[in-house]
């Protein structure tokens, strides 16, 4: 082989290694919480699952998702269906696949920490974290890590409920359990959530392109299945985008989403987790089709708010 096709030859492979190492260092990975009872009582707020045996102190044990979902998510196609995965956020997770991004969850008893070299799944390792319907309270040091991973870039997704929907029973529901993590920080993203329950069809929508004419598509209307709804308490920090349709737009009460930045980081808050439900999981639950709605651009506004999150402040 001659010197010039040898050159030639490792300025190609030179190339390719450049292409893939920034093709590794760009993906982004989404973790999906599971360590706040998200599988108690009624509920399967998890990506997948493939055990049954989670104790959370109700009659039957729950579903007990690991940290990857099986099949691979390496064997997820353009044409794979929801209930590739057992779970009822799985239709959220496979489309966030088929979008090139990884996803992850973290499991029941697993840590939520920020920037611990002992924690293989620490959230400076991802740039999004989910968290649906939390009914176990955050400790001081997993309240500082959620601070931190925002502060410093990360994107969280905050879902809630509606007021009393406790469903392990140890006294503090979803609403609960955000409000007192907002409150303990002096309300860094401006919000808390209403104890209250909606139930409506909304169409009162402000024009936020990012949201509402995303990359996933339009938005058209928002269906609370019964949710608690939003207080902004700093307009200049957060902004509403869809409200109850009885609310004007930009006022500070009956907002069902919302979006904030903090420090280099960003955060959108969803008063009902109805609307991420895809309707499959756990057998032994009840689960609602919310995914798909008829009466809700609910797939959409999901999938812009989580690629909005995984963009970093500039």
């Amino acid at each position: 082989m001659s010197l010039f096709f040898r050159m030639f030859f490792i300025s190609r492979l030179a190339v390719l290694f450049i292409f893939s190492f920034n093709a590794n260092a760009q993906k982004i990975k989404i973790l999906f919480d599971a360590t706040k009872a998200q599988t108690a009582g009624n509920a399967d707020w998890v990506i997948d699952s493939d055990q049954f045996d989670l104790d959370l102190g109700g009659k039957r044990k729950q579903s007990n998702p690991q940290r990857f979902p099986t099949p691979p998510a390496s064997q997820v196609k353009p044409n794979t269906p929801e209930n590739f995965w057992k779970g009822g956020l799985s239709a959220w997770g496979i489309e966030l696949v088929k979008r090139g991004y990884e996803v992850e969850t973290l499991p029941a008893y697993a840590s939520i920490t920020y920037n611990s070299k002992k924690n293989p799944q620490d959230l400076a390792n991802y740039q999004v974290f989910v968290v649906c319907e939390p009914n176990i309270r955050f400790s001081k040091s997993e309240q500082e890590a959620l601070i931190n991973f925002v502060k410093n870039g990360g994107g969280l997704f905050i879902i809630a409920d509606h007021a009393d929907s406790d469903r392990n029973n140890d006294g503090c529901d979803s609403p609960c359990v955000w409000n007192e993590f907002f409150k303990n920080y002096n309300y860094p993203f401006g919000i808390e959530f209403a104890l209250d329950n909606i139930k409506e069809v909304a169409t009162n929508i402000a024009d936020e392109q990012a949201f509402t004419h995303g990359a996933a598509g339009k938005v058209r209307s928002l269906k609370f299945s019964n949710g608690a709804s939003i207080k902004i308490r700093d307009n200049k920090v957060a902004k509403g985008v869809i409200y109850q349709n009885s609310s004007k737009k930009g006022s500070s009460s009956g907002v069902l989403f919302t979006y904030a930045t903090y420090g280099s980081g960003r955060i959108v808050a969803l008063g009902d987790s109805s609307p991420a439900d895809d309707g499959t999981g756990d057998i032994k639950d009840k689960l609602w089709q919310g995914w798909e709605e008829e009466q809700g651009s609910h797939k959409n506004l999901i999938m812009n708010a989580t690629i909005w999150l995984a963009k970093r402040e500039k």
